[in-house]
């Protein structure tokens, strides 16, 4: 998706993850966004433990990813910058 709105760079404190179940744990716990395949994190959108950056932008893709982020956390600086960065590029 970033790719797709011609951002070539974020910088960003580099925290990697292995796996994809960790990137969407951080994220539940408020400590990172993260960028998921969707049918990993359907469950938890529905449960709304974790919310979309980006609602109004769908990919019409067969094998979808979503950018995630923890409830509450939107008002975060961190998160609004992302946001902000991102929906300037995609304008």
């Amino acid at each position: 998706m970033i790719a797709l709105a011609g951002i070539s760079e974020i910088q960003t404190r580099r925290q990697g993850y292995s796996h994809g179940s960790m990137a969407i744990d951080a994220a539940i716990r408020g400590e990172s966004i993260a960028l998921c395949r969707s049918v990993l994190i359907s469950e938890y959108l529905a449960a709304v433990r974790i919310v979309e950056l980006f609602p109004e932008y769908q990919l019409d893709v067969e094998h979808g990813y979503d950018l995630v982020f923890a409830i509450g956390n939107d008002a975060h600086p961190k998160v609004q910058a992302v946001r902000l960065r991102i929906a300037n590029e995609l304008a």
